[in-house]
C-alpha cells in the first residue's frame, strides 16, 4: 500500500508548502539584504540573524508544520522528519549564538581599558531581544533532549503510559516556544533595523528598509499558518489501532 495518505487532503499539503515559503523567506529576504546594502561576513550582527532566523523560524516552524501536515501514513516516519528538522534548528540555533558571543567577546576586549578605570560594561547580552534569545535557546534544548528520550521507540522502558501523558505537554511546550520564537525574531530585527541599519535607509521607505520589513511579514503569516494548523491537526482521523502510538 501507498506511504501516502490521502486522509490528509489537499489543504494540509498546501498549509505545509506555504508555511516553508513564508518562512524560509525572512532569511532569504536578509541574505538579499546583506548583499546588497550591509556587509555579510562571520563577525557580523546580520550573519547572526540570518542564522537565527533559519533556525527560530525556518526550521522550528517547518518542523511543527510538517508533522502535523505531511501526508505520509507512517507515523514513526513522521516523527523522525520532525526530529530532524528540530536537530538541524537546533544546530543552527548555536552556530548563530557562537557568532553573536564571538561579536560581543570581541567587543570586551576593544572595551577592556574602559573595564579597567572601573566602568561598567553593558554593551553584552542586556537587552530584551538577549534574553529572550537566551531563554529560548535554553529550554528549547531542553524540550528536544526530553522529547528525544521520551518518544524514542527504541527505549523499551519508556512505557506507552509515559508516552501518553507526555504528549499533552510535549504540544503545549512547543506553542510556547512558537511564541517565544517570534518574540525573539521580532525583537532582534527591531534591534538591528535601530542600531545597524543606516539612518538614510530609515527616513524614507528605501528597498533596503522594505526588505526587512518584508522578513518580518512574511514570518508572521508563516507563524498564522502554524496556529491555524494547530487547531486543524486535532481534527484529523483517527489513527488506525494497530500503529504504534506516539
Amino acid at each position: 500500500s501507498s506511504g501516502i495518505n490521502a486522509e490528509y487532503g489537499e489543504m494540509s499539503v498546501y498549509r505545509l508548502l506555504v508555511t516553508t515559503v513564508f518562512l524560509l523567506t525572512p532569511p532569504v529576504l536578509l541574505l538579499v539584504y546583506g548583499a546588497k546594502y550591509a556587509t555579510l561576513t562571520w563577525k557580523s550582527p546580520l550573519t547572526h540573524g540570518i542564522w537565527m532566523l533559519f533556525g527560530f523560524s525556518s526550521l522550528m516552524g517547518t518542523a511543527v508544520t510538517s508533522y502535523m501536515n505531511i501526508p505520509i501514513k507512517s507515523r514513526e516516519t513522521r516523527k523522525w522528519i520532525h526530529m530532524v528538522l528540530h536537530s538541524f534548528c537546533i544546530l543552527f540555533m548555536f552556530i548563530g549564538y557562537s557568532v553573536i558571543y564571538s561579536i560581543t567577546h570581541d567587543s570586551h576586549h576593544i572595551h577592556d581599558h574602559r573595564r579597567r578605570r572601573g566602568a561598567v560594561d553593558v554593551t553584552s547580552f542586556t537587552s530584551i531581544h538577549s534574553w529572550l534569545g537566551i531563554l529560548t535557546i535554553v529550554l528549547y534544548t531542553i524540550i528536544y533532549v526530553a522529547s528525544a528520550v521520551v518518544f524514542n521507540p527504541k527505549l523499551k522502558f519508556i512505557t506507552p503510559y509515559i508516552k501518553a501523558a507526555a504528549k499533552p505537554y510535549h504540544m503545549s511546550f512547543g506553542v510556547a516556544m512558537i511564541g517565544l520564537s517570534i518574540a525573539t525574531s521580532t525583537t532582534g530585527l527591531y534591534n538591528y533595523i535601530d542600531g545597524y541599519v543606516p539612518e538614510v535607509f530609515k527616513t524614507k521607505q528605501t528597498t533596503a528598509l522594505r526588505l526587512i520589513l518584508t522578513a518580518a511579514l512574511f514570518m508572521a503569516l508563516g507563524f498564522f499558518i502554524i496556529v491555524l494548523s494547530l487547531g486543524s491537526f486535532h481534527q484529523q482521523p483517527s489513527k488506525p489501532k494497530n500503529e504504534a502510538t506516539c
